[in-house]
């Protein structure tokens, strides 16, 4: 806790809170005089015997920084109170300092045994007693803050910076002694996060991180260097077997009956020979060797060897010899058609680039495009590969061939390009092109990184005329916010979601929902990857527009593309499209359209005489006429009027009602009694029939009542996708747990309050529960989670300025009020919060630690805020539990290693 006092200037100044004595003897004159000599450094609290002194430090334990005890004393002596103590998770992590009259090594010994500090002999010596009250404070603090510096604060194995420390210093000391690196990761992590929370996988990296502490803490040291990756130095071994790495895979299998996945781990083993090399290094070579068995399910390890040396060769032949070989046209451009799966027309194709090399030969884009998005040269190849496209599209136009849209890839680099927009506009000049002619793919991950730069840039390539198509939806993060946000015209489903849904034979409830929800946003949809007829009849059964793979095509070089478009079906603007062109254009801007199907002409003139006032009266004489005039004016449409004829097929009537049902369209049929009784269209499952002559009062109810039912129909429909949407999205955006944001719902929230006010200012506070992992061990991990959802509930209770409150870490929160409150109602909030509360959870009561930091005094974006509220968090942690920090200027934390050398120094001492 914090005392404020205002100073002269006007300003608040924090001094730090006195720590907490408990002096513990039955003399009152002996509390007296430790009273009057530490009294003006600390808070005293006094206790005339073990049993008070007990129920203190059980309402208390988080305040007392240090127990000053006298041994011999009525009702519970000084021993019995250090062993209640040494057997009490909370209390055996206080100092005590055993003060005594006995002069005897016997009983020095029994005291220090039982977990005692130091021992100090009657009579009080004032500066000893001074210091060594105030070393043991020091030493304790030290300790719990180089452990949180070293150790990774989730798995208690070793941070990755203090590991690559330990190994250095390993290798260093031991130069006779060969050595291993092991790297280990469990695929498809993620998975376990998605399906039961983050909650359970971090219990699960707890899990591992225990399992490998226990294995290799005798002869070797582990970290954790990643999110879900650990790696060991062990001593070297000649030949691993599988089993062994089996048994630790099976030993973490056991972790919990609750996650019925099969974990699988792969191992990466560097067998250690040049010790010049960087740790990291080392590290990385192990790393590769772990990734070069990813997806070979009977292979557990890998060594590091020349295969994957030959690996990293490449590499580097790669980027010697990229910018050659764009000078020299190495690079290929392939054209992969794309098909319209009703009609099986070609109606576009996607660029994808080959690299033919002088002595490597073709070379396939997963090849060399990872390394050109790490190092850069993407952006140059992607550039290239427009002009290539332009050029090819204006000589296919020059040529009298049909105009398909080409989707050309830009990539996450090209949207950080300030000049991208420039560029392409100035390619479709350079080649005399409708923007139309370019299909622009972004991926999803684009989004997940940079939301609002993508955005900004996808959002000044559509005001253009460029269509916009997402691709790879499916492969990451997919997210219905992307959705509503992104300006796309296309969603590109990937082939692995595809091969998931036909496995899935009794649910494809998410593809029918992705694909029908995509319809609704008015967005194109093409399944991209198709392989097999199932997948085809698949996807025309959830209604999929479009399709692209080697079911049809491979990619084809640019002559072997121009021979297939000629001898395929091409969508071409023929005089059917032409006509539907020109109905279009003329009633574009016009709502309320009664569109009458009449090949006789029987009942259209009738009808425009008693509709004129009403409807825009429109007449069509071929069904498919219709059926093209639907698809292109959908909700300008009010009512479909269909006349009977042998001109319409049942097969054209059924394909009119399946596009009215996706537009929510209504059908009324008008029917001659005697003629058309035995028409099968009157079997259909059509809104309404009415027989004609038509009475005008009877046909104006029917439609009246179509439309008000068609109304009601999209009204339902709408609701049920918002709900649905909504639903989703809190799913998205909140903590399982809490019920608060998720981390990364809380980030961006923070960024986008930056992002829309100019001059910002808030307050940004950082707090963890503390000891959180004495309460999962003790009382197991529901009773944690209890504890959980009961600080959440307080923290909304405390802070009701604000809706901007996470959960980012197992018992980490954060919260952020967007503007400014009077200082001494922050303190007392802040004092509130961290103060130890009974939750009124198996009786237990917790305190927290918190960093707070201003904006914009001391950060004007989340991540200044987030590192300077942390200093202060671990500083507050520095001076005993249940405090706070608040960032000011200068402040900073000690090093590890002046720490360590600090505690090595007074550990001498005693």
């Amino acid at each position: 806790m914090k005392n404020l006092n205002p100073c002269l200037n006007g300003e608040n100044i924090i001094i730090p809170a006195l720590k907490n004595i408990l002096i513990v003897d039955d003399n009152k004159v002996n509390r007296q005089i430790l009273n009057k000599i530490l009294s003006s450094q600390y808070n005293i609290i006094e206790a005339e015997n073990g049993e008070v002194a007990l129920s203190i430090l059980h309402q208390n334990h988080e305040n007392i920084s240090v127990v000053l005890l006298d041994i011999i004393m009525p009702v519970l002596n000084g021993y019995e109170l250090l062993k209640r103590m040494h057997e009490d998770i909370f209390l055996s992590k206080i100092p005590t300092i055993v003060t005594s009259g006995q002069n005897s090594e016997d009983a020095e010994i029994k005291a220090l045994s039982l977990g005692a500090n130091d021992y100090i002999i009657k009579p009080y010596k004032p500066e000893i007693i001074k210091h060594r009250v105030s070393n043991t404070i020091y030493l304790r603090e030290t300790s719990a803050f180089i452990n949180l510096v070293q150790n990774d604060s989730l798995t208690s194995t070793f941070s990755k910076e203090y590991f690559y420390m330990c190994a250095a210093e390993t290798l260093q000391s031991n130069p006779q002694k060969q050595y291993d690196l092991i790297c280990l990761d469990i695929e498809r992590f993620k998975l376990v996060n998605d399906m039961y929370g983050i909650k359970v996988g971090d219990d699960l990296l707890k899990h591992v991180g225990k399992t490998l502490i226990s294995i290799v803490n005798e002869y070797g040291i582990c970290g954790r260097i990643a999110a879900d990756e650990f790696i060991c130095l062990v001593p070297h071994c000649e030949e691993y077997q599988n089993e062994y790495f089996k048994n630790i895979t099976e030993m973490i299998n056991g972790f919990s009956d609750t996650i019925k996945i099969n974990l699988i781990l792969r191992y990466g083993i560097y067998c250690i020979e040049d010790r010049s090399t960087p740790i990291n290094i080392m590290c990385d070579r192990a790393n590769l060797a772990k990734e070069s068995i990813k997806g070979k399910y009977d292979t557990y390890f890998a060594y590091y060897d020349d295969n994957i040396r030959q690996k990293l060769l490449d590499e580097q032949m790669i980027v010697s010899d990229m910018k050659n070989a764009l000078i020299e046209n190495q690079f290929k451009v392939y054209f992969q058609p794309k098909y319209d799966l009703k009609t099986q027309e070609i109606v576009g194709a996607e660029a994808l680039v080959r690299w033919i090399h002088p002595t490597k030969g073709f070379m396939l884009p997963s090849n060399f495009i990872p390394i050109f998005e790490k190092n850069g040269f993407i952006t140059d190849l992607d550039i290239y590969v427009w002009d290539q496209c332009c050029q090819k599209i204006r000589a296919w136009i020059d040529m009298g061939y049909t105009s398909i849209p080409i989707s050309i890839n830009v990539s996450r680099a090209d949207i950080y390009n300030p000049s991208i927009v420039e560029i392409l506009i100035s390619m479709i000049q350079k080649y005399k092109l409708s923007p139309k002619n370019l299909h622009l793919e972004i991926t999803e991950t684009a989004y997940t990184e940079n939301p609002e730069q993508l955005i900004e840039v996808v959002l000044k390539l559509k005001k253009i005329g460029f269509i916009i198509e997402m691709d790879d939806f499916g492969t990451g993060y997919s997210s219905l916010n992307m959705l509503s946000e992104l300006p796309i015209d296309v969603l590109k489903l990937d082939m692995r979601f595809i091969k998931r849904e036909e496995k899935k034979n009794n649910d494809r409830s998410i593809l029918s929902f992705i694909i029908s929800l995509a319809k609704w946003m008015d967005l194109k949809v093409i399944a991209e990857g198709v392989e097999t007829e199932v997948q085809v009849q698949l996807l025309k059964a959830l209604n999929c527009e479009y399709a692209q793979g080697y079911y049809y095509s491979k990619p084809l070089p640019q002559e072997q593309f121009e021979q297939h478009l000629l001898k395929s079906h091409i969508q071409v603007v023929n005089k059917n499209k032409k006509e539907c062109q020109h109905f279009v254009k003329n009633f574009k801007d016009k709502k309320n359209i009664m569109l009458v199907l009449d090949p006789d002409s029987v009942d259209f003139s009738r009808l425009k005489k008693d509709y004129k006032y009403q409807f825009f009266v429109e007449h069509v004489h071929r069904a498919s006429d219709a059926i093209d005039f639907i698809i292109e004016l959908e909700e300008k449409i009010s009512v479909i009027i269909v006349s009977i004829s042998k001109y319409i097929r049942p097969k054209q009537m059924l394909q009119i009602l399946d596009v009215c049902k996706k537009i929510n369209v209504t059908v009324i049929v008008l029917y001659d009694k005697i003629y058309d009784k035995k028409n099968k269209i009157l079997n259909m499952d059509i809104y309404d029939y009415v027989e004609r002559p038509y009475d005008l009062l009877q046909l104006n109810l029917r439609i009246q009542n179509a439309i008000a039912f068609a109304k009601m129909k999209k009204f339902e429909y709408e609701k049920e996708v918002n709900s649905t949407i909504i639903e989703m999205r809190k799913r998205a955006e909140h903590d399982a747990l809490t019920g608060l944001l998720n981390r990364a719902e809380y980030e961006v929230r923070i960024d986008n309050f930056f992002h829309n006010n100019y001059n910002p200012s808030g307050i940004f506070v950082i707090l963890d529960i503390d000891n959180f992992k004495s309460i999962n061990d003790t009382y197991g991990h529901v009773v944690g989670d209890k504890v959980l959802y009961m600080v959440a509930e307080m923290i909304k209770h405390i802070f009701p300025e604000t809706d901007i409150i996470g959960r980012i870490g197992g018992d980490e929160f954060s919260l952020f009020i967007p503007y400014t409150i009077p200082f001494l109602q922050l303190q007392e909030k802040m004092i509130h919060i961290c103060k130890p509360n009974n939750l009124d959870v198996n009786n237990i009561t917790i305190s927290c630690s918190a960093g707070v930091c201003l904006t914009p005094d001391y950060g004007i974006n989340r991540k200044e805020l987030y590192k300077n509220a942390d200093i202060a968090l671990l500083l507050a942690k520095r001076h005993g539990k249940s405090k706070f920090e608040i960032f000011s200027q200068g402040m900073k934390l000690p090093t590890p290693s002046s720490l360590e050398n600090k505690s090595k120094y007074l550990l001498t001492m005693f």
